[in-house]
């Protein structure tokens, strides 16, 4: 009798998806799982001609295998550092890594939505690898770097055109009468981990994790561009804070000079490179 297209289909995602009814239908012994997998008799019978088709086997592990190795390219991708540790630089552990994950999540991959894998992954991460053995002390450190940097690359598909900032011309006297912002590809990851040396070097292995806090300023500043890391150290913070758009700069030098002393042309010369760097954009909405 043949069978639907749609119909072989379906059982097919559910013979990927559920690894207990693929290692019974391989025995033979899938007809014991007809009534909790909601299997009728025409899904039986699909099931019964997969098992009976000789690549059906290689095709599914092979599937899977793939899967595992397109989601170990995307989260060394943009997780290396994660990755770095969880596996000591052995391809082979991140492919057992993967896999498990992917078989924890039923075989559902995201596809071309990397960044949302690399958040599912890094719950994973977090939820399940370790729980269950000993990571060092700064592996949440690291792991909260690098989904601080994916959230602000995704955000970058959510800014209009018109938004992304362009170093603008200006006089000192202009720049005081001016307000500025930080520009919409902006993020700040506060850790309390010092793990600068581990961003800067990528290797885990090489660098040396320090006590402390450490703020990092990640800030794509346009779309023809990479995003980009600066150490912000408790200064400029205090003016990034302050240049929030409500006020000019002038206003903000003022305030700036009589709770710390810092001198105007200090504060408008940064104002002036984080404009060049398109971390801050004029306020046009005043």
């Amino acid at each position: 009798m043949p069978i639907a297209a749609r119909l072989a289909y379906d059982v097919w995602l559910q013979l990927i998806s559920d690894e207990e009814l693929y290692r019974a239908m391989i025995d033979g012994t899938h007809r014991e799982l007809a009534a909790s997998r909601a299997l009728d008799a025409d899904k039986l019978a699909v099931l019964d001609a997969f098992r009976a088709e000789k690549g059906t086997r290689w095709n599914v592990e092979n599937l899977r295998f793939r899967s595992a190795a397109e989601t170990a390219d995307t989260v060394l991708s943009y997780l290396p550092r994660t990755v770095r540790i969880l596996t000591n630089g052995d391809e082979n552990w991140l492919q057992d890594i993967c896999f498990e994950y992917l078989a924890f999540h039923r075989w559902m991959q995201w596809g071309h939505y990397r960044f949302t894998e690399c958040e599912r992954f890094g719950a994973y991460v977090r939820d399940r690898i370790m729980k269950r053995r000993i990571t060092p002390p700064h592996l949440e450190a690291v792991l909260e770097f690098e989904l601080g940097v994916i959230r602000l690359l995704k955000r970058t598909a959510e800014i209009p055109a018109d938004q992304w900032p362009t170093p603008p011309q200006l006089s000192d006297a202009q720049l005081a009468d001016i307000a500025v912002r930080r520009a919409p590809a902006v993020e700040l990851i506060e850790l309390a981990t010092d793990i600068r040396e581990l961003v800067e070097s990528k290797d885990p292995a090489r660098a040396t994790v320090r006590p402390g806090a450490v703020t990092f300023l990640v800030y794509v500043p346009s779309l023809q561009h990479t995003h980009r890391t600066k150490i912000l150290g408790d200064g400029p913070k205090i003016v990034l804070d302050r240049l929030s758009g409500d006020r000019t700069t002038g206003a903000v030098a003022a305030e700036l000079e009589d709770e710390y002393g810092l001198e105007p042309a200090e504060l408008f010369g940064l104002v002036r490179n984080w404009l060049d760097e398109r971390i801050l954009a004029v306020d046009r909405s005043r």
